[in-house]
């Protein structure tokens, strides 16, 4: 048996950054790797092209029925630049596993394959469990989108590896991201009279979004899982030098959603009220990233998880996050989701990120348990 804490230095050997908008198959390599692993012990695996040569990875233990229980988790991490430990090669100190992907997700990608050979050298599981490891989580989620098209039979439920400190996250928000680029007239800088300045009408924007009327809208959509929806100036661009009146400024928001909101519906009241309060002067682009929420369900397979964790002594109380997962994607088909895995998410994309090697071990026990 490898075990998740072998099986994770070999995975993190393996690079697959996100390319973002790059056209190379940055994690096919790490596909490639899992199937030809997953084979070596009996189990069925392809590699499933989604683009630019990039590939998802689908492993598939065959169980006594053909209901499918899905643990999917991505093969995708962020860029290592930066980082204070070596990001290819797994270092120890203090019980932690440090190293690029320890934690999101390649930690989780280790555990599901470790208690599917687990299971598989018990015998046959009494429903066919199928991991699919996808491409492209941490950017626009191409790899979720096309196994929603490709797989053969939905899944009774779905266990999406990401780090959750060995919680039952249940609940989580969308997104929706856009640009809003603000117009003025441009001129000599000596002579700024009667002239409007994009950057300062685009700080009239900024504070508005950021003032009590915006917010206090916000607060008052607030669930009991997740809080309430957010709104977020994160990225600024404008003027064409120092002597130039700025003709433009654009500006990025991040507007985190909850469960019942529609991000598209949104934008749209976000587009009309912006473009009623500065006509013609304010333009907003449709999104260019768009993420739903998740909300909470009920499934028998839930329960059983949930009591999984608690035969293990962890906590099995429902949990909300504010960040999103592939979760809220396989939920749009109605698969019944839990999210779950070792580690913090306060240590995903950090320049030291690691894994608690007690939580790896333990989270290994608990899909172990669940899929006999």
């Amino acid at each position: 048996m490898t075990g998740p804490r072998a099986l994770l230095e070999q995975l993190v050997r393996i690079p697959s950054v996100n390319p973002r908008e790059a056209a190379t198959p940055a994690e096919t390599p790490l596909a490639e790797f899992v199937a030809e692993w997953a084979r070596a012990r009996g189990m069925q695996a392809e590699l499933v092209p989604v683009q630019d040569g990039r590939a998802n990875v689908v492993v598939t233990l065959a169980g006594a029925s053909d209901d499918v229980i899905l643990l999917e988790t991505h093969l995708d991490t962020v860029e290592a630049d930066g980082m204070t430990v070596a990001p290819y090669e797994v270092t120890y100190q203090d019980g932690r596993a440090y190293g690029r992907g320890t934690c999101d997700a390649k930690g989780q990608l280790a555990v599901f394959l470790s208690a599917m050979e687990a299971v598989a050298a018990a015998g046959v599981p009494s429903r066919t469990v199928v991991l699919a490891g996808v491409v492209d989580e941490e950017h626009r989620y191409v790899g979720v989108q096309e196994l929603r098209r490709t797989w053969a039979r939905t899944p009774l439920a779905a266990i999406v590896g990401e780090p959750t400190s060995l919680r039952m996250v249940v609940a989580h928000k969308g997104c929706m991201r856009c640009r809003i680029t603000v117009r003025g007239d441009g001129g000599h800088s000596s002579e700024p009279w009667g002239r409007s300045n994009a950057i300062s009408l685009a700080a009239e924007v900024v504070s508005y979004l950021q003032g009590p009327d915006v917010q206090g809208a916000l607060d008052a959509q607030a669930q009991e899982l997740v809080g309430p929806p957010s709104l977020a100036v994160t990225m600024i661009e404008g003027g064409a030098g120092p002597n130039i009146l700025p003709e433009t400024c654009t500006i990025t928001i991040d507007r985190r959603t909850v469960p019942g909101e529609d991000p598209h519906q949104v934008w749209e009241a976000l587009a009309d009220d912006l473009t009623s309060r500065w006509p013609d002067v304010v333009e907003v682009a449709e999104p260019h990233i768009v993420d739903y929420a998740l909300a909470a369900t009920e499934s028998p397979a839930l329960d059983q998880f949930q009591a999984v964790l608690r035969s293990h002594g962890l906590d099995g109380a429902p949990l909300g996050v504010g960040h999103g997962t592939d979760a809220s994607k396989l939920a749009l088909d109605g698969v019944p989701c839990v999210v779950f895995g070792a580690g913090s998410i306060g240590k995903a994309h950090t320049a030291d990120e690691y894994v608690p090697l007690d939580e790896l071990d333990a989270a290994c026990a608990v899909i172990t348990s669940f899929i006999h």
